[in-house]
């Protein structure tokens, strides 16, 4: 059976693969298409699971029990992993998107990009002096926004219940909830269910902005327009 992580950018998602892949006794396998954090968009496997696949000769296939990324709910995507995989749930984490865009803000400041960007070349990059009026912020909060939108309607519209929600705070403290919905979710399984507050991953130094006034309105335009979408838990 796999496990299928759907992971939000800056909600402690390293951490968290770190903590099942310690629960499984796996390692996890990332399905991304492409370079950079834009290459999370698709997903792809490769040519010997399709030809095995194709041949009915999966018994052959190396096991995936943990497939992560930024994965987009896409029918392409959704489609690939029902195919290939035999998904058993899937886990999709969040944050507050304000912590979120701080996070983003960060990842700009240090490393020219975003988590959702495009791998631009050092030249070009290095010409910019760092403030929270890149565009680089834009593409990764609109794609996050997306990916929030895509899930979130996923879920709401019943597309399918074998599904858990994990939020920034229960990965890092590993609190009461943390540990009800991963004891639920192993607990027909010979599970090693320690939870270890030393495994952790990416954890970066916190740093606060002051949020640019056009980030700030493009979350608020975007909740607005899909007012037949629930984003209140990404509010909070």
């Amino acid at each position: 059976m796999t496990y299928i992580v759907a992971t939000a950018p800056g909600s402690a998602s390293h951490t968290f693969v770190k903590q099942l892949e310690h629960h499984l006794k796996c390692k996890s396998t990332n399905l991304k298409d492409g370079e950079g954090g834009i290459g999370h968009l698709f997903l792809k496997t490769d040519l010997k699971n399709m030809i095995l696949n194709k041949l009915n000769l999966n018994i052959f296939r190396k096991k995936t029990h943990i497939i992560y990324g930024h994965i987009f709910p896409t029918n392409r995507n959704l489609s690939l992993l029902s195919r290939y995989y035999n998904v058993k749930n899937i886990l999709i984490t969040y944050r507050n998107i304000y912590e979120q865009l701080n996070y983003f803000y960060k990842w700009q400041k240090y490393h020219h990009t975003g988590p959702l960007n495009f791998i631009e070349d050092a030249e070009i990059t290095s010409k910019y002096e760092f403030n929270t009026n890149s565009f680089n912020v834009d593409l990764t909060l609109l794609l996050t926004l997306n990916f929030y939108k895509q899930w979130f309607y996923w879920i709401q519209k019943n597309k399918n219940q074998n599904f858990y929600l994990f939020s920034y705070n229960e990965i890092t403290t590993l609190n009461k909830e943390y540990q009800s919905k991963i004891s639920e979710l192993f607990k027909k399984k010979n599970i090693d269910l320690e939870f270890d507050k030393n495994i952790k991953n990416n954890i970066y130094k916190k740093e606060d902005f002051q949020i640019h006034d056009r980030h700030k309105n493009m979350i608020e335009e975007f909740i607005k327009y899909h007012n037949d979408i629930d984003f209140n838990i990404i509010l909070k």
